[in-house]
């Protein structure tokens, strides 16, 4: 890369501090601009000088995250923002309100025994980060063109099966929270089937996601229990480090959290939730894909067709990356692109389509 995207690291660890540098200087297309052991003293140096890309940790003495956050945003809009999150529950709900607030993403501090170890887990979370915002910034040095805004009604109302669909799935990723903040916020009322998130999570945020969700929507939303039932009017949301699959049970569906090895390097996938329900004959699934990083999903829902579903995917003008939703439409699955408020519009309609 010809080019580097110019960061600033804040963490009130000068041990932490000093290993995300090294991480950071590391990552090819990347420079370590400079460093802050408080949100004051960091928000001191962006009046003089600005950064392309912070990494903010979540909990810090006197000015937490979120309130650094808050400043930064009201001063330097535009300013992306990543959070560096413990794995707690405590930094889980600060983190999530981070995102909320206008955080581009969050990634997870490691829990490792070993630096090594750290330092690679780090820079395996980090480098997608860089590169969403290096092409941001350098859209002109990306290998493939970027996508033009795509926005479209149903390609074949003939897709829309004349049986009504049993269970909604949905696939998301970076900039997943917010959008679904948003899209719980527009949706009203009950679905009269069950709703099934995959969110690119660690453990323990998927469950401060839920319960953020449940107190927006008008449905229950919880995260997935192994061996619950899958109930009409719920949502649930896979477990951050498991895998959610749906399997028969009695007269209706149930869902089961396994502990199996990753899938495009993420846990919980969205592809392994797909090819469960696709394997299932009795199920008539309308599958949705949102925002996030990479192709995850694109597999599922092809798999999924053959079961007759129908798809839904975000525009990519209102989507953070437009990865996940971009692969589907590219691969030539998607039945409606659509913003936020078409996608609650229509997932409304789609479900009590024939009832």
């Amino acid at each position: 890369m010809s080019k580097s995207i110019k960061i600033m690291v804040v963490d009130d660890t000068i041990t932490y501090r000093q290993i995300v540098g090294k991480v950071v200087e590391s990552i090819d297309g990347a420079e370590l601009f400079s460093s802050a052991s408080s949100g004051r003293t960091a928000l001191m140096k962006l009046e003089s000088a600005r950064p392309d890309l912070i990494f903010l940790d979540v909990m810090m003495p006197e000015m937490d995250g979120i309130e650094t956050l808050s400043h930064i945003k009201e001063k330097y809009p535009d300013l992306p923002v990543v959070m560096v999150s413990g794995v707690d529950l405590e930094n889980a709900k600060t983190t999530l309100a981070s995102l909320e607030a206008g955080a581009l993403d969050f990634v997870a501090k490691p829990q490792t025994q070993g630096m090594a170890e750290s330092m690679s887990q780090l820079k395996t979370a980090l480098e997608p980060v860089i590169r969403l915002v290096r092409d941001r910034l350098y859209p002109e040095e990306k290998n493939a063109p970027v996508a033009k805004v795509i926005r479209s009604v149903p390609t074949a109302e003939s897709k829309e099966l004349d049986k009504p669909f049993n269970m909604i799935l949905l696939g998301i990723s970076t900039g997943g929270p917010s959008a679904l903040f948003s899209l719980f916020s527009i949706l009203k009322g009950k679905l009269p089937c069950p709703l099934l998130i995959v969110q690119h999570m660690p453990p323990m945020f998927t469950q401060s996601l839920a319960e953020r969700l449940n107190g927006i929507s008008e449905m229950e939303v919880t995260e997935a229990v192994d061996g619950e039932p899958a109930l009409a009017g719920r949502v649930y949301i896979a477990p951050g480090g498991k895998h959610l699959v749906v399997v028969p049970g009695g007269s209706g569906y149930t869902l089961k959290v396994t502990d199996t090895p990753p899938v495009n390097h993420c846990k919980p996938a969205v592809d392994v939730l797909f090819d469960s329900v696709a394997g299932i004959s009795s199920a008539h699934p309308l599958s949705v894909v949102m925002t996030g990083m990479g192709k995850d999903g694109t597999s599922g829902v092809r798999s999924l067709k053959q079961a007759g579903t129908y798809t839904l995917v975000q525009d990519q003008e209102s989507s953070v990356v437009w990865g996940m939703p971009g692969s589907v439409y590219e691969a030539k699955l998607a039945d409606e692109i659509l913003p936020i408020e078409g996608l609650a519009k229509r997932i409304t309609e789609l479900s009590h389509k024939n009832l």
